[in-house]
């Protein structure tokens, strides 16, 4: 058997996949069992130390969360209480255990539970259910000093443990309602409510169910449930949900994609002088994938404010913002963009909003100017040309070598592709599809020419390659598909200064996406304008890529586009 790495062998063991036998898929989180503490939730050094004992114990963690709970409503002198009894009955299948609980730990109002749950639940778990649970930053940010009215409502319809619900204050807590299908979540929402509301008789209203179930709002099945609110706050779990039972009502996500379904439910449970603010990956305001949901929110509802940040959750890597709507729709689309930066006022163009496009950065006159010219100019896309991704080995310390050796070839990343050439070769590969994790087929790496593109940029970096070579997975491959421009002139383009502020601006993202670039906009050229660029992309090849060959194609490429001197300054001020 040959050698394999140890996150290969840790995958395997992920997958409950037989060592003996090739991996074929990558390992899913779902099947993970690491813990992640939950450090950008809660910093407290008691509740650190608690939650050191807590790991230790062998007992399941809704037991421990109970106990907790428990221990947490006794601390406020609660347990007595009617309502809190009631409360607790509907647990009575959970039992107390043993922990020695500082009797000091719940003197915070801060969401001890929640931290603690989320430190003792998996990587996997988390995974499964979207369980990243907001920061308390940002909670405090999207609600700031909000207190709701004596008849106000506020739902919460991803509540995990209850951190929107905890951040408004009222004093009608009944008026404050949750659902989340994680029963623990519920369980723990619940207690945060009755802990903060101390002083008042209440059952909460958290519901272990589905949002996306519209017989919810059958009156029969959930007494007391509003069939619209004033307030509708949450963090919904991202990515996509084709396991989900009701993607059917929701026939205009065609991404299966669960926070775009509920944004498109709370809107239908949003009173028409209501506030709606969901926490949401960057993804949904650039892919190409969540178009739908953008044209939804530009079609149906009036954006008021967009908030970037850029903290991240423990064990996610995705860039996220927030968004403010209402129902109350207005002729001109004005909304605030907040950064660390700076804020900015943005008006949305009816163009735009047929593209449905949702700016977060404000475009001055020549930014307007510049991107009208290229678009205006557009006369084909990407969009029918050839992709493939580099190769996953699997197995990178033993399959990829340092030293050239018999049937070994060159093997290029993301750091080897510079404009117009593959540079500083120092890896090697023995060719063997059968024996990688993942490969795409040979004739794309055989290709007569093709470019190969960095996967990890703020803007195409575009390699030229006739050499038939390879690449691994941070590196991508392009064989453009268009009727009046050559490959070479293609990576000229690509290659441009106009090119790289295009996709800057427009999609402001540090990945170089298929989806992106399939929108970038191409001319016409004439024969002579391909000839021109094909044999600037030679003579670079020949030699090396200096400021001076960059100055000499920015000047074509400006030309094309009649670039003026005024919005060249602007580019490279951008760039």
């Amino acid at each position: 058997m040959p050698r394999i790495s140890k996150a290969t062998e840790y995958n395997w063991k992920k997958l409950n996949s037989d060592s003996n036998e090739k991996l074929t898929k990558r390992a899913n989180k779902t099947q993970s069992t690491k813990r992640i503490i939950a450090t950008n939730y809660l910093d407290d050094s008691k509740a650190n130390m608690l939650l050191q004992k807590l790991l230790s114990i062998d007992s399941s963690v809704d037991c421990i969360m109970f106990t907790l709970v428990y221990s947490a409503l006794a601390s406020k002198k609660l347990i007595q209480k009617e309502h809190v009894k009631e409360f607790l009955a509907k647990y009575d299948h959970l039992t107390c255990i043993d922990i020695d609980i500082p009797s000091n730990i719940w003197s915070t109002n801060e969401d001890v539970l929640g931290f603690i749950y989320q430190s003792l639940i998996t990587e996997g778990e988390r995974n499964l259910y979207g369980q990243y649970y907001t920061c308390r930053n940002v909670v405090n940010y999207i609600v700031g000093e909000k207190t709701l009215s004596d008849n106000e409502t506020f739902l919460d319809p991803c509540c995990g443990s209850g951190a929107f619900l905890m951040g408004v204050n009222t004093n009608n807590p009944s008026n404050l309602y949750g659902f989340d299908i994680n029963p623990t979540a519920v369980m723990i929402a619940s207690a945060n409510l009755l802990i903060k509301y101390h002083d008042k008789e209440f059952m909460p209203n958290i519901y272990c169910t589905d949002f996306l179930d519209k017989n919810l709002f059958d009156f029969e099945n959930i007494n007391n449930l509003p069939f619209r609110f004033d307030n509708i706050y949450t963090n919904p779990p991202w990515g996509s949900d084709k396991e989900c039972l009701y993607f059917k009502n929701y026939p205009l996500i065609k991404s299966k994609e669960r926070a775009s379904m509920v944004i498109i439910e709370s809107l239908t449970r949003l009173k028409e002088s209501g506030t709606l603010y969901f926490l949401l990956p960057t993804s949904l305001l650039k892919i190409k994938t969540h178009g739908d949901i953008r044209k939804y929110i530009l079609s149906n509802v009036s954006i008021r404010q967009i908030d970037l940040y850029k903290n991240r959750f423990d064990g996610v890597f995705t860039d996220y913002f927030s968004i403010k709507l209402t129902l109350k729709k207005t002729e001109n689309q004005n909304y605030l963009v907040t950064s660390d930066s700076g804020n900015s006022e943005i008006t949305l163009s009816l163009k735009d909003k047929k593209a449905g496009n949702i700016a977060i950065e404000a475009f001055s006159n020549l930014d307007n100017s510049i991107i009208d010219k290229m678009e205006s100019s557009c006369h084909d896309k990407l969009s029918h040309s050839k992709w493939a991704l580099g190769i996953v080995t699997g197995d990178n310390k033993n399959k990829v070598k340092k030293e050239k050796a018999d049937g070994l070839e060159p093997v290029y990343v993301g750091k080897h592709v510079y404009p117009f050439k593959l540079q500083n070769e120092s890896a090697y590969i023995l060719f063997d599809p059968a024996n990688f994790q993942q490969c795409a087929k040979e004739e794309f790496f055989r290709a007569p020419e093709k470019l190969i593109y960095r996967f990890i940029a703020k803007y195409p970096i575009v390699a030229y390659d006739d050499k038939q070579c390879l690449c691994l997975n941070s590196a991508n491959i392009l064989i453009p598909q268009l009727d009046t421009i050559s490959i070479k002139s293609v990576a000229a383009l690509l290659n441009s200064t106009l090119y790289h502020y295009y996709y800057s601006v427009k999609f402001s993202d540090i990945k170089v996406l298929k989806g992106n670039l399939q929108e970038l906009p191409f001319p016409k050229l004439t024969k002579k304008q391909d000839e021109d660029l094909s044999a600037l992309v030679s003579s670079i090849q020949s030699s090396s890529f200096t400021i001076d060959f960059q100055e000499q194609l920015d000047k074509k490429v400006y030309a094309i586009f009649g670039i003026t001197p005024k919005e060249q300054s602007q580019i490279q001020t951008r760039v």
